[in-house]
């Protein structure tokens, strides 16, 4: 868990620094394009724009990142399992959950950047199940 953690923040790292100290433009693009993408790209819009540090931008962004992008939660968190027709027990992995405790690191090493602390991540996770 650690390891997948610390890749997700070192491309994160890698992107802020390009577009931010570098300004360069950047495209992200995982192999399926589902799950590092939206990790990579939301925890790097996170780090650059303060509005994201916001209540209202969290939601924001979950909504255009995740939501929006088309993220498949049903798949990965393995929902629903008997009216889903492509439902694999091996599509289930917690992309949407290594995003929040990366947030969560995020939080831990700029506490006073963020307008939100644990328990609203907590809550997050409690709807999704």
């Amino acid at each position: 868990w650690l390891c997948h953690g610390r890749t997700i923040l070192v491309s994160t790292a890698r992107v802020v620094e390009l577009l931010n100290n570098e300004n360069k433009s950047v495209l992200v693009h995982c192999s399926d394009g589902w799950d590092r993408t939206a990790q990579t790209v939301a925890l790097a819009e996170l780090l650059l724009d303060p509005f994201y540090r916001t209540i209202e931008g969290l939601i924001v962004l979950i909504e255009k990142e995740w939501l929006q992008f088309g993220h498949q939660f049903a798949l990965r968190v393995g929902h629903d399992k008997g009216t889903m027709g492509n439902y694999k027990e091996g599509q289930r992995s917690p992309i949407f959950f290594e995003f929040l405790d990366c947030v969560f690191q995020l939080m831990n090493i700029y506490p006073k950047v963020f307008e939100w602390n644990e328990t609203l991540l907590i809550s997050i996770i409690e709807e999704l199940y």
